[in-house]
């Protein structure tokens, strides 16, 4: 029998192949997973409509971890039990600097996408999370205008890499105690102070009344560091981030190869 008791698993680069789809493999490792009575879900900076098809697809059985820490959300019930939120004049700052760079800035709110304008690089990125993004011109006269009744949860920022380096820079001096993650080469998100996948497992084994001692972990980007750092195994898949494989105790096939249906077996012993 094994000793762990919870599995998280990062979504893109992890779970999913490719082509956003889970392989049959892990399909059937996360089957005898909870048929032997253990818990499973995700750790994502995805929002609830995206995640949402994947927990029904696979049946996940505890809260999940959304917007990269900022949310822990009930999916089965529609429950929001834990949030953050970006200061809203912080948030205004961060979009001024922004929309000085080429780059295109999504702003998560109660569970809406808003960019300024629709174009492809917005398409792609909603085609691949499944999402729909809505387009309000200025996103600063959008946030300034009092029409949302709650702050951003968080931005993701889209672009070439050498252009989010310096907005990360920009970033870090107008809102120094905001996180910011890299979780992809070309994004970057600006999350509220304190948030990270490692700290909502912390918050999400409260809730279950579990140690993070119990926790096995798996990720692939430097958005999953923390997620691993904290979790009783912390695992990176073949195809992570170098520092990301680092930090992790064990090191699984990459995503490709099923990575999460070797963890399954390794350590939950089904």
């Amino acid at each position: 029998m094994s000793n762990y008791k919870l599995l998280v698993t990062d979504i893109d680069g992890t779970l999913v192949d490719s082509r956003q789809e889970v392989p049959d493999e892990n399909r059937w490792a996360l089957q005898r997973l909870l048929a032997s009575g253990a818990l499973f879900t995700f750790a994502t900076g995805r929002i609830e409509e995206s995640t949402i098809p994947y927990a029904r697809d696979l049946s996940a059985n505890a809260p999940a971890i959304l917007y990269n820490g900022a949310k822990i959300v009930d999916l089965e019930r529609g429950e929001t039990l834990f949030e953050r939120n970006l200061p809203m004049d912080r948030a205004i700052a961060a979009l001024e600097v922004a929309s000085n760079f080429d780059v295109r800035t999504h702003v998560y709110i109660d569970g809406q996408v808003y960019v300024a304008r629709i174009d492809s690089v917005v398409r792609d990125y909603a085609k691949k999370d499944r999402v729909d993004c809505i387009e309000v011109g200025d996103l600063v006269a959008f946030l300034r205008s009092g029409q949302t009744h709650v702050p951003p949860t968080k931005f993701l920022v889209i672009g070439e890499p050498q252009s989010l380096e310096i907005l990360h820079r920009e970033f870090q001096a107008v809102f120094p105690e905001g996180s910011l993650v890299e979780s992809d080469t070309c994004y970057l998100e600006l999350l509220p102070p304190g948030v990270s996948k490692g700290a909502a497992l912390s918050v999400l084994c409260e809730i279950l009344g579990l140690d993070l001692a119990d926790t096995v972990a798996v990720g692939d980007n430097m958005n999953d560091v923390e997620l691993i750092q904290a979790a009783g195994i912390g695992v990176a898949v073949e195809n992570a981030h170098p520092y990301a494989r680092e930090q992790a105790a064990f090191v699984a096939p990459s995503n490709e190869k099923c990575g999460v249906a070797t963890v399954i077996r390794r350590f939950f012993g089904v």
